[in-house]
Parts: structure tokens; C-alpha cells; sequence
């Protein structure tokens, strides 16, 4: 659902079936989906999220809040598009806001605000860690009888309807919060939209990312460290990830 357009801060300008009588029971272990392929952030300096917040006009940061509820978790940053102007995302209690920057037909600098309501008291969270692992030779050695012994392939991650410069991002969060953000989405629910961002340098930054579907949404943020030149999986993670119903 999408809101009305808000006025935005001046600037100086205008604003297999079986048969019956058995119930048939797989012993196997269902195979978890495998970890996209990180790709580089491409950080660039630039203001941080408290600086673009600012730039919303006061109106919209009040309307986002009277429908999603008091900030759980938020970033706003410049807009890829409009690249003087500023959006931003807000996580609440009681949904999801994303505002967008737009021109009216007066043109009036405004900004649009999806919405995505929660059913009540359906928001849930779970706190997921990282730390570094060692290698893969360096745990077989440690087995008697084992080294040598081949690895089975990883498994291939979700192909959910995701830009490679998302599945890219996703690539560099831990195995778990991959699986949280992504899962309910694996059983036919379609991704409808969905945003991320990072802050910092590739060796200690914040994240933030999103999934929305017409009856989930999930969304994860938090904070990295990782030494220079090595994979995410020697990285140090200390996330949150939520999870909510949303309301029709």
C-alpha cells in the first residue's frame, strides 16, 4: 500500500502422492538452500543515515511514525536515482515504511511512502553471530582417519526473484541470516520489493536489508568486522533479523 505524497524540506527550490492406507515418512535430512557468492560493497564516502534522516522533512518522519509505529530499526540514504534528495527506510512495531522522492504535477518536491502494515504483535526477532572459521583443511587434520576425505558439495542458493547486486549482498551476511531473510519466500511466495545498504569500510561496517512479499516481510541489520583480503566467512557478524505477517 502506498501513501499519499508528504511534503519534503525546501531546499531553495520547490518543494509424489502415495496410495491411501499408509503414511509415507522421508528419513531423509531436507537439504538447506547454500550461500549466494558475496560480491564488494563498493563503499565510497559519503554522509551517514543520521544526515539524510535530517534532510526528511519533519511531516514525513511524523507520518511514518504514526503508521509504523516508533523506529525498531531504520536508514535513510541518498536516492539512486534523484541523487540530491534523500530516502529512507523505517521499521516499526506495527510495519514497514519506505519512502521514495517524487515531483507532483505542481512541481513540488514530495515523497511517496509504501506501507506495509503487520498484523498485530506478529513481528519477531532473532539475534544471529558470527565468528571466524577455520579451515576447512585445518579441521579435517584435526580428525583421525580423515584427511583427504572430499567434502560434499554445497548446496546452490534460493534463485528468489533478486538483482545479482542484492543476491551479492546477501552473499556476505552469515549462512543463517541468509536462510531467515530468505526461507519464507522458498515455497512459492513472491519477493515484491526490496532494498539494501551498507556504512563503513570493507574491513568494519553496519548493514541493513529487507524482503517484502505479499504475507511476510523480513528484514536484518547489523554490524560487521573482517580482516582485509579474506571471505565473509572469516568475518565477524553480530545481526538481528526480524520476521512479520503482513495485514490485508
Amino acid at each position: 500500500m502506498t501513501g499519499g505524497n508528504l511534503p519534503e524540506q525546501s531546499r531553495g527550490r520547490p518543494a509424489t502422492r502415495r496410495e491411501a492406507g499408509g503414511v509415507e515418512r522421508s528419513t531423509a535430512t531436507p537439504q538447506m538452500p547454500g550461500a549466494h557468492d558475496a560480491t564488494d560493497l563498493n563503499f565510497v564516502p559519503s554522509p551517514d543515515r543520521f544526515h539524510f534522516w535530517e534532510e526528511l522533512h519533519d511531516d514525513v518522519k511524523a507520518y511514518v511514525e504514526r503508521k509504523v509505529g516508533p523506529r525498531i530499526d531504520w536508514w535513510a540514504d541518498r536516492h539512486k536515482r534523484e541523487r540530491d534528495r534523500p530516502y529512507a527506510v523505517v521499521l516499526g512495531p506495527n510495519g514497514l515504511a519506505v519512502t521514495t522522492p517524487r515531483v507532483n504535477a505542481q512541481g513540488q518536491r514530495t515523497q511517496s511512502v509504501r506501507l506495509d502494515q503487520f498484523v498485530p504483535s506478529s513481528l519477531k526477532h532473532a539475534v544471529v553471530q558470527q565468528q571466524p572459521t577455520k579451515p576447512r583443511g585445518a579441521l579435517r587434520n584435526l580428525v583421525p582417519g580423515r584427511a583427504g576425505t572430499p567434502q560434499p558439495a554445497a548446496a546452490p542458493p534460493p534463485q528468489l526473484n533478486l538483482t545479482q547486486e542484492m543476491r551479492g549482498f546477501l552473499g556476505n551476511l552469515p549462512l543463517e541470516a541468509q536462510h531467515r531473510l530468505q526461507t519464507p519466500f522458498l515455497g512459492g511466495q513472491p519477493v515484491k520489493h526490496y532494498l539494501s545498504y551498507a556504512y563503513g569500510t570493507d574491513e568494519d561496517y553496519d548493514a541493513w536489508c529487507y524482503l517484502a512479499g505479499p504475507q511476510t516481510l523480513t528484514f536484518a541489520s547489523g554490524h560487521c568486522t573482517r580482516p582485509p583480503n579474506t571471505p565473509p566467512t572469516q568475518a565477524t557478524w553480530h545481526l538481528t533479523c526480524y520476521q512479520a505477517d503482513i495485514a490485508h
